[in-house]
């Protein structure tokens, strides 16, 4: 899984593959639209052009708050 972890200088995308490396993909070879934490589908298979996988995107993130919430909870106990 590719994601995003942050953009710099409005240039780059720095980004995280399968939890374990770094990647810096210019800007250019992403499509538009492109944010921290998103997930990104390489679009051609050969890393030259990636696209936001909207749906993954979105799991991601709804995984990330249940996670959050559970942990609210848990602490409030």
């Amino acid at each position: 899984m590719i994601i995003v972890d942050r953009i710099e200088n409005n240039e780059i995308a720095v980004c995280e593959i399968n939890g374990k490396t770094t990647k810096n993909i210019p800007l250019t070879q992403i499509s538009k639209n492109v944010h921290e934490g998103d997930v990104l589908k390489d679009e051609k298979g050969d890393g030259t052009f990636y696209t936001v996988d909207v749906a993954k995107t979105e799991q991601r993130k709804a995984d990330i708050t249940k996670r959050f919430e559970r942990l609210k909870a848990k602490n409030k106990k």
